[in-house]
């Protein structure tokens, strides 16, 4: 049987996916448990506890690798599970989120987009 984890540590694993992927969109390499606590507003420790739930993902002396970090939480939290998704109405609004929201790191895969109005 696998380990519970107390609904505290999942609460806070997606602030930890937010912020890894802000990392990650910077350029950032790795991290390390400190200055991921200190972002967070934890302790270094809670860190360490919270992600050793779900196995090793840190190396004592380097930190965390930002992008595999980022990656294991958004596989924990589904985010890799893609919802299809269909816009309906694609006028400024419609079109400004087809131009600029990303849809794909919030879950979801645009699939359709229609408007009553052609054009």
């Amino acid at each position: 049987m696998g380990k519970k984890v107390s609904s505290a540590v999942i609460r806070r694993l997606p602030r930890y996916y937010r912020y890894l992927d802000e990392l990650h969109a910077k350029g950032v390499v790795r991290i390390s448990s400190g200055s991921l606590a200190a972002e967070m507003g934890l302790t270094a420790s809670q860190i360490r506890q919270d992600l050793n739930c779900f196995g090793g993902f840190g190396q004592q002396g380097y930190g965390y690798n930002v992008e595999k970090l980022r990656n294991e939480i958004a596989d924990i939290l589904g985010l890799k599970n893609y919802s299809r998704a269909i816009l309906i109405g694609v006028g400024n609004l419609g079109r400004a989120l087809i131009n600029n929201f990303n849809f794909n790191r919030c879950g979801f895969q645009l699939i359709a987009a229609f408007d009553v109005a052609p054009g």
